[in-house]
């Protein structure tokens, strides 16, 4: 997807810029994921309860590819004390959908979790998994 982004501060202005239409957003999505620093992750997940569907969907197509990369950061933001369903649908797509098989092993109690429970499985879940990823 072509971008004219001269920066990521650009992308995530655009990214985050509710008023500019859904393909420009998905584009900045596009963007962050070539650049996968820990900023445009962190910018990523800041969207994965957005408003709009199509954007949250990219935003977590795009962590669910950048695999390991993402996975703490995503993980930390479950623990965070607020996340919606909308939040807790992206965080599902965006383990069971990772590039890193060793992810998506390791999180089948967090995807199940999410998949069954409202919260407390969740962040025990979530938790148990970040410990193991950054040991």
């Amino acid at each position: 997807m072509p971008h004219d982004f001269s920066s990521i501060e650009q992308a995530i202005a655009v990214l985050q810029d509710t008023s500019r239409r859904e393909l420009e957003r998905v584009t900045s999505v596009s963007y962050l994921e070539e650049v996968g620093t820990p900023e445009a992750i962190d910018a990523l997940i800041s969207v994965l309860d957005d408003d709009d569907y199509g954007v949250r969907w990219a935003a977590a197509e795009a962590l669910a590819k950048l695999g390991a990369a993402a996975a703490p950061a995503v993980l930390r933001a479950i623990l965070a004390p607020y996340t919606d369903d909308r939040f807790r649908e992206s965080a599902h797509h965006i383990f069971k959908e990772n590039s890193d098989p060793q992810i998506r092993e390791a999180a089948q109690p967090l995807i199940h979790a999410l998949e069954t429970s409202t919260g407390v499985d969740d962040l025990t879940e979530a938790a148990k998994l970040l410990k193991r990823l950054t040991a």
